[in-house]
């Protein structure tokens, strides 16, 4: 009559699809924070003047 109750269960996690889920996570964060980057150059690209060729009705730059 040692211990008398239920055995604890085994939790059995599975290495690789923790894995890919880790990496799955850090790629979409790495994507998240990419694209602010990109909206923050954008923007200053355009209050500098960069975009002056589309205030005169240019729809592309070499023409």
């Amino acid at each position: 009559m040692c211990g008398g109750g239920k055995q604890p269960e085994v939790v059995r996690t599975d290495p690789k699809a923790e894995a890919d889920a880790a990496a799955a996570e850090a790629a979409q964060k790495a994507n998240q924070s990419t694209a602010a980057r990109k909206r923050v150059q954008q923007a200053s690209a355009l209050s500098t003047g960069a975009g002056t060729a589309l205030s005169y009705g240019k729809t592309t730059l070499g023409q």
